[in-house]
């Protein structure tokens, strides 16, 4: 089946006013095989805990998981092992897609085709966002830190609103990061304030258990409500796989859009929906 995309968000893009959001969700739907014949996926955030688990000599990471949550985990790991580095070091060792995994990623390449968008936001840390738009002739300038902005704006904006590889510092990772972060005082915070004015929202690649979904849901919330000068008022939309009654209601009363996005091909559905956005 085709899937299509809400004609008011249709009629924001041609304006001007989407603000996509990228997830976890698509960079796991990023594939490679290694050296051994094995294939590789973007690894998801269960995936991080459960290799922070592992280093801290946990055999079973839901032994942790009953103790507490993913970001009290990585908490933990940070207080044992002092900092975050080897954890990175797994995710940097783990995350060397080859450029034709990037260029073959239909949702990629959706994404870079997206002209009407200037700016866009990923809570991901890998480099799978700005590579694969410069590989596709979509020249832009990463933003991770306050020292990024006010440079390259002639290209399109990627800002890395939880940081990256190429600062391990400012990477947010832990419950006191995301604590620290939910003040929304920060530069990176005060820039999603200036950039979410006028815009709305379109969550890509975020599940409804993502802590990071339910963070930034939180944040868009408490900044803004409805969207001026909007038919529905909607001023957060997401792309849902099969959606239940239970995920529609809950993300209605928080004034979020659904997108239904059906079948077992994740990664093409969501493709679909932003092509539809963007004709």
């Amino acid at each position: 089946m085709l899937h299509v995309c809400p004609p008011e968000l249709k009629r924001l893009y041609r304006e001007g006013k989407v603000l996509p959001f990228v997830g976890a969700g698509v960079s796991m739907s990023v594939s490679w095989t290694d050296k051994t014949g094995n294939e590789i996926r973007g690894p998801s955030w269960a995936q991080m805990v459960n290799e922070a688990a592992r280093i801290l000599g946990f055999e079973d990471p839901e032994l942790l998981r009953m103790r507490g949550t993913d970001l009290q985990i990585l908490e933990y790991f940070a207080i044992k092992k002092k900092n975050f580095a080897p954890l990175i070091n797994w995710m940097v060792r783990n995350i060397d897609a080859p450029d034709s995994a990037l260029t073959n990623s239909i949702l990629h390449a959706s994404l870079a085709s997206l002209e009407a968008c200037q700016i866009f936001y990923t809570t991901n840390y890998d480099d799978f966002l700005e590579r694969s738009f410069g590989l596709f002739s979509r020249p832009s300038h990463v933003i991770s830190t306050e020292e990024d902005m006010g440079f390259g704006k002639m290209n399109c904006q990627i800002v890395k609103f939880h940081g990256d590889f190429n600062n391990p510092d400012e990477m947010v990772m832990s419950e006191r990061h995301y604590y620290r972060r939910m003040r929304l005082d920060g530069p990176m915070d005060l820039k999603l304030r200036s950039d979410l004015l006028g815009r709305a929202v379109l969550f890509v690649g975020y599940s409804f258990r993502d802590i990071n979904r339910a963070y930034l849901f939180q944040t868009v919330n408490e900044m803004f409500r409805n969207l001026p000068n909007s038919f529905s008022g909607r001023r957060a939309y997401i792309i849902v796989q099969n959606p239940s009654d239970f995920e529609r209601r809950l993300f209605h009363n928080r004034n979020i859009e659904v997108i239904a996005a059906y079948g077992d091909d994740r990664t093409k559905a969501a493709s679909e929906i932003i092509a539809d956005m963007a004709s």
